[in-house]
């Protein structure tokens, strides 16, 4: 019999052997390396019983944190500035369009044919959990399916702002099942706080540590040192009441545009620039290996064992995948660029960890609201159900709609 120590060494072996796997298996036949990790935690999890699900989901926040991080700076880097100030209001009106659609489609539903004795506040709060895909799953995917930069930036753009608008009014509906009332405008205010300080504090930490890098960059362990200023940048962000992802994402575009920053800002210009291949390629590293734990994650903490909950999870899915398609076509009209690739934006619509940690919210109020006692497993149920299908929806749906595209 191994000792747990092994076995979690063997088992964070494979994770990163299969996770490896997986991605050249994408990028030599197109189809997502997800799918595969999703089901693998389902394997080492609930099927084979060598992780107790329950003892890993006080995990979820801190994984779910480190993973966003990452992820996002990943991603940001990987964009050019030029295009992210030119496609960012088309992202925008995709994700207040699509959360909204989402969270009355799914509010509808919940209210009159899942929970219908229950108020409708407890029904919005599946939409609002439930309501944006998850920028962790979909600036992964953007990178690798060879779509254009226009659609990618969009796509990537558009998770990190329904990331923030899920967080934000899942917490306000909980509040207003706790205390009775909420001022309308403390939630404009929090969003906008949300929105502004997450952009200006990623900026202005990008642009200083740029200044300090040119100092330190042939000094020992610099790269590493900037992952720590991501760290920190993030997490005084939401200190702050900022978004952390946002402050992330926007900190990896101004290091991943280093020259198109100095010419913007008319700043002196070195010979050589500071960001080079090596540090791209080191965080690139990094977020692989958050990447793939993360979705592994999402397959350990699945416990699914009625039917009914797995067909309502499937609905729920294909109503979102509904509500998507007309949001992305109200979000791309009069764009005779995307066209072409408005399928394909339609089914990248995974949910990930966001929508897995907001889930758990109702058991931290259980004691004190019957009503959430009753409804905090379906809660989890419903979100993990929703964000392995439409994961499946995304691997299955993508390779074949560039397929016949390319027909």
């Amino acid at each position: 019999m191994l000792d747990p120590v092994t076995l979690a060494l063997i088992l964070a072996g494979a994770i990163i052997v299969i996770g490896f796997l997986g991605n050249y298996l994408f990028e030599r036949t197109g189809f997502p390396d997800m799918i595969l990790l999703i089901v693998l935690g389902m394997i080492i999890g609930p099927f084979a019983g060598f992780v107790n699900a329950a003892s890993i989901m006080p995990l979820a926040p801190y994984l779910a944190a480190l993973a966003l991080v990452f992820i996002l700076f990943d991603g940001g880097m990987a964009m050019n500035i030029y295009r992210v100030f030119a496609e960012s209001p088309r992202a925008a009106v995709l994700a207040f369009v699509g959360f909204g659609i989402n969270v009355v489609a799914t509010t509808l539903f919940m209210a009159y044919v899942v929970i219908p004795n229950v108020p409708i506040l407890y029904s919005m709060l599946f939409g609002t959990i439930l309501g944006g895909s998850s920028s962790i799953a979909v600036i992964s995917l953007a990178s690798k399916i060879n779509v254009s930069d226009k659609c990618a930036t969009i796509l990537s753009l558009e998770s990190v702002i329904t990331d923030i608008l899920c967080i934000v009014f899942s917490l306000v509906i909980i509040e207003i099942t706790s205390t009775g009332s909420v001022d309308p405008v403390t939630i404009g205010q929090s969003i906008a706080s949300r929105f502004s300080t997450g952009m200006v504090l990623g900026i202005i930490f990008g642009l200083a540590w740029l200044s300090v890098l040119k100092r330190i960059a042939k000094a020992s362990y610099a790269y590493m040192l900037t992952l720590a200023v991501v760290l920190l940048a993030y997490a005084f962000s939401e200190f702050l009441g900022g978004s952390g992802a946002l402050c992330s994402l926007l900190f990896g575009i101004v290091l991943g545009n280093e020259r198109e920053i100095y010419r913007i800002l008319r700043m002196e210009r070195t010979s050589n620039t500071v960001i080079d291949a090596g540090l791209k390629k080191f965080e690139s590293e990094i977020a692989f290996l958050l990447r793939t734990f993360f979705f592994v994650y999402i397959g350990l903490i699945v416990s699914i064992s009625e039917i009914k909950t797995i067909f309502i999870g499937v609905i729920l899915s294909l109503i979102l995948l509904l509500a998507r398609f007309g949001a992305v076509k109200i979000a791309t009209v009069r764009c005779s660029e995307l066209t072409e690739e408005r399928s394909i934006m339609s089914v990248v619509l995974t949910r990930g960890l966001a929508a897995a940690v907001l889930a758990t919210l109702p058991m931290q109020y259980a004691e004190e609201n019957p009503i959430f006692a009753s409804l905090s497993s379906i809660y989890v149920n419903l979100a993990v159900l929703v964000i392995l299908v439409t994961a499946i929806i995304a691997t299955i749906g993508i390779p074949v709609l560039k397929r016949k595209s390319q027909k």
